[in-house]
């Protein structure tokens, strides 16, 4: 029996799976020195895009927050890739932005409920090429 594999590779299957605002992050792992890409929900504003490091409310950080270091940071959306400079969001302007997210993707305050952690927020700032 042979069965076909189906590559998370853009937004058809995370559209089936979690709905629209699905871009995929491609970063350097700062240790393998490999590409990886990770499918993240996204708002859109005024720079770029808007993302948040919740992994689904756990406890930890996800690996991609730690490789957005790296200066090879791209997104693929809208078919089409982009370079991106990332930029944590500070405190002060958290709870704005949160809104923001949560208003495409609502489950994301169930993820907030599930963790101590302060979840980072990044804005993915286009670059103009």
């Amino acid at each position: 029996m042979h069965t076909k594999l189906i590559k998370f590779n853009q937004t058809k299957v995370g559209k089936i799976l979690i709905g629209d605002n699905i871009l995929l992050l491609e970063t350097i792992g700062r240790k393998s020195n490999k590409i990886r890409k990770t499918p993240l929900t996204y708002v859109q504003i005024d720079d770029g895009y808007l993302v948040a490091a919740s992994y689904g409310g756990r406890d930890k950080t996800p690996d991609w927050f730690y490789n957005i270091d790296n200066q090879n940071v791209r997104v693929f959306v809208n078919k089409e890739y982009q370079n991106v400079k990332p930029s944590v969001v500070k405190t002060d302007d958290k709870e704005k932005y949160w809104s923001l997210l949560t208003a495409v993707y609502p489950t994301f305050n169930l993820y907030r409920s599930k963790t101590d952690r302060d979840i980072p927020l990044v804005k993915l700032i286009t670059e103009q090429v």
